[in-house]
């Protein structure tokens, strides 16, 4: 593979990764090897992969309802269905001839209700609706939840206008290899958006569409380069060591979704895609509770990727959790009870509405010390996030605060020397040439000179003059580089400023000492601002914005 704009060292979620451009030589090796034909004669199904997807031909029979009526009450049954054949069938009696006219049909089926005829046992008759969504109502999780068959059915039925879609649950890895291979595609919708969901996978299919025409292959080829020779020929290798955890967070199994079962079978070995927040860090503590009737938490896992948002999961935001160790089960009595854990406003509503959300490095240490009590060994367990002493003691100059204080805290937020800027020169105007100290998330090209992020450090920054005049700079440096955000370091803490639509106001900021942000918990609420997650996102945003 020839490379470009290599992408140098590992990534936040743990990638070696490089921007890779489809090199006909090396596919041309690979199709006409032994491996590449047995792909590219494979049924999709072939594709499914087990920790995700039933295989072969089950993978894609799914549960529809369908409704009777018994002494004039109507009555609700469920029957197994082959997803993929029927929409294939339906598929088959439209004539496409264009990329326009089949969007026209997967809109069809996304906005309509189509009924498939089932087989009720003794009883025949009966169909099952399917799709039928209206505005952004919950109908559209039909095709939401069933993105894989939908789209299977219609490949089968017109595979020169649909790609076939397996990556349900698996979001992160179509958005690698279209990163690597450069083939943009769109944003994600917002989660309520339900019908935007659905049709998400126009876009998509739109994109890899034109690259598949671009480099001449043929459907089938095609999916073997997706499903087969991409994943296996992009240099995304994870590091085997799982990083130091930065945060805990808190996820729930339910009674009414297998989960119970999976979760009584799991070892050392298991791994598996959660509801997770998409601020999840790889290396992050996870803490599986089971809700009720169980009500007690189970198991300490580990977060195995990045969280990242997945528009054909339901529950939208996701991680991949694993290596799983079963503890001593805590109640929820015990919760309740305990003087720290008790007093926790999570616990105050019964844990309602808190799968996915950031747990204290406090509370993880209370519920070691009540395993310990029980004795359970929790020397297994995972250590808590390691807290970073900043000191500002013994600090003589500006140079000290950023060698000291500020890039330990950049590297506690996920950057590497290489993702910032340091004393960028810019035009100010008048040929006044200006040295903005650490500049995040910046594009230094001539002409297009940008950042997501500012910083400016002073050595002190004692009186509310002094404060005024450092975001004065600040503010000039933020505003000609069109920054989302700007802070202000010296050896008193650290100010945050965010951009609102009337700019930046020295009335609105967030500070913190080095105190605090020694604290796990307080890095965490700084990172949700400048953290590397959120600069990453704001760099893509521009870049979409440049596409369009």
């Amino acid at each position: 593979m020839q490379s470009r704009n290599p992408i140098i060292g590992a990534n936040s979620a743990g990638y070696t990764a490089e921007l890779m451009e489809f090199n006909r030589f090396v596919w041309n090796l690979y199709r006409d090897s032994q491996e590449g034909r047995a792909a590219i004669a494979r049924d999709i199904s072939e594709f499914v992969e087990q920790d995700t997807l039933s295989l072969g031909a089950e993978a894609f029979v799914r549960q529809l309802n369908y409704y009777e009526m018994l002494n004039g009450e109507v009555l609700e049954h469920c029957a197994e269905v082959n997803l993929r054949q029927e929409i294939k069938k339906y598929a088959a009696e439209q004539v496409i001839t264009s990329l326009d006219e089949a969007e026209k049909l997967f809109t069809n089926i996304a906005d309509e209700v189509i009924s498939f005829p089932i087989d009720a046992g003794d009883e025949k008759g009966f169909r099952a609706d399917f799709g039928g969504g209206q505005d952004d109502s919950e109908c559209y999780s039909d095709v939401i939840s069933n993105i894989d068959a939908v789209s299977v059915g219609l490949h089968d039925a017109h595979s020169e206008y649909f790609t076939p879609y397996l990556f349900p649950r698996r979001f992160d890895q179509l958005q690698k290899i279209c990163h690597l291979f450069d083939i943009v595609i769109p944003e994600i919708p917002g989660k309520l958006q339900q019908r935007g969901r659905a049709l998400y996978y126009l876009g998509v299919n739109r994109a890899l569409n034109n690259f598949r025409k671009k480099h001449e292959l043929s459907p089938q080829e095609f999916n073997a380069f997706l499903y087969d020779f991409a994943p296996k020929n992009i240099a995304i290798k994870k590091s085997g060591e799982l990083p130091p955890p930065s945060r805990i967070w808190f996820v729930i199994g339910g009674v009414g979704n297998a989960d119970f079962d999976y979760l009584d079978k799991i070892d050392k070995n298991f791994s598996n895609y959660w509801q997770g927040n998409l601020e999840t860090r790889r290396g992050d503590i996870i803490l599986m509770w089971c809700a009720s009737p169980r009500s007690y938490l189970h198991s300490i896992w580990r977060a195995l990727d990045e969280g990242f948002n997945d528009p054909y999961f339901y529950f939208y935001s996701m991680i991949r959790v694993g290596e799983p160790i079963k503890i001593t089960p805590i109640a929820f009595a015990e919760f309740s009870k305990h003087p720290l854990l008790g007093a926790m406003p999570a616990v105050r509503a019964r844990f309602q509405g808190t799968s996915g959300k950031a747990f204290s490095v406090d509370g993880y240490d209370a519920i070691c010390e009540l395993l310990q009590q029980r004795g359970f060994d929790t020397s297994h367990l995972p250590s808590p996030p390691a807290v970073e002493k900043f000191s500002a003691a013994g600090l003589e100059n500006e140079r000290d605060v950023e060698l000291r204080l500020l890039e330990p805290l950049l590297r506690n937020l996920g950057f590497a020397e290489t993702d910032w800027i340091r004393q960028f020169s810019i035009r100010m105007g008048r040929g006044e040439r200006n040295y903005p100290d650490y500049l995040l998330g910046a594009d230094p090209r001539a002409g297009e000179e940008r950042a997501i992020a500012v910083i400016e450090c002073k050595f002190d920054i004692h009186t509310n003059k002094d404060l005024k005049e450092a975001f004065i700079q600040a503010q000039s440096y933020a505003l000609r580089l069109q920054a989302k955000a700007l802070a202000l370091a010296a050896r008193r803490g650290l100010w945050i400023f965010q951009g609102r639509s009337d700019g930046f106001s020295i009335d609105h900021f967030t500070f913190k000492t080095w105190s605090e942000l020694s604290h796990p918990d307080v890095l965490h609420e700084v990172s949700l601002v400048i953290g590397k997650r959120v600069i990453e996102a704001a760099i893509a945003q521009r870049n979409r914005g440049r596409v369009k």
